[in-house]
């Protein structure tokens, strides 16, 4: 019996996917092909990469998605109309850090030897109602703007989720999502909660509008 289970052992290893392999057949005089690739193991893939490869790359189109999101906001307040210098300026620093954390992705991506899909479409679906972001009032916005950002970091924590040893351990994606992510996003939604109740509070005075203007110049000052 033991030596049947040795045997398994044995068998199992030489047929494992190793790069080694992959070049000594390569080399042999009758070269072996896989997929139409002779060396298809030499890769940088390690661990548990190709189970969390999709999750990553819908992460990767998530933050997109809202870095548009936040710039079509930054956009609207920018304008002769609106002219909120102070939720212009907020929302295109939330766009710019998302679009960040999307190339970011897609370099730790290509660094496991995976590669990007942007036809991966996000894990969490926006109604219609909560995809508008054109002509929103200031109060509105922030809690649309803070909506988004719980969507991103709820995520982020799935994906550290799964990578943990009761799921597909893999300790190197956890370390990353936590690292890059999770602390970050933290401070996002508690800035963009302050700010939503902050307002909602001055919105109570008398005159909302002089409020309004007074809290965009807190903003414009303190970004």
């Amino acid at each position: 019996m033991l030596f049947f289970g040795i045997l398994s052992v044995l068998l199992a290893v030489a047929s494992a996917e190793f790069c080694y392999n992959d070049v000594e057949g390569a080399c042999s005089t009758r070269p072996t092909s896989n997929d139409g690739a002779l060396v298809p193991n030499c890769n940088a893939k390690y661990g548990a990469i190709d189970e969390l490869e999709a999750n990553l790359q819908s992460y990767v189109n998530a933050n997109i998605e809202s870095s548009f999101e936040f710039l079509l906001m930054s956009t609207y307040f920018g304008n002769f109309e609106a002219q909120r210098e102070g939720f212009k300026q907020l929302y295109r620093k939330h766009s710019d850090k998302t679009w960040e954390d999307a190339i970011d992705l897609i370099k730790y991506i290509a660094k496991r030897g995976g590669r990007m899909n942007f036809n991966q479409l996000p894990r969490f679906k926006k109604s219609a109602k909560e995809s508008r972001v054109v002509e929103l009032n200031e109060l509105n916005s922030l809690a649309k703007a803070l909506d988004t950002q719980k969507l991103l970091a709820n995520e982020a924590l799935r994906i550290h989720a799964l990578a943990q040893p009761h799921n597909k351990h893999d300790a190197a994606i956890a370390h990353y999502i936590e690292e890059k992510f999770l602390e970050s996003h933290s401070e996002r939604v508690r800035d963009l909660a302050g700010y939503t109740s902050d307002l909602k509070d001055l919105l109570t005075e008398r005159d909302p509008s002089v409020s309004i203007f007074l809290f965009d110049e807190i903003l414009k000052k303190s970004l």
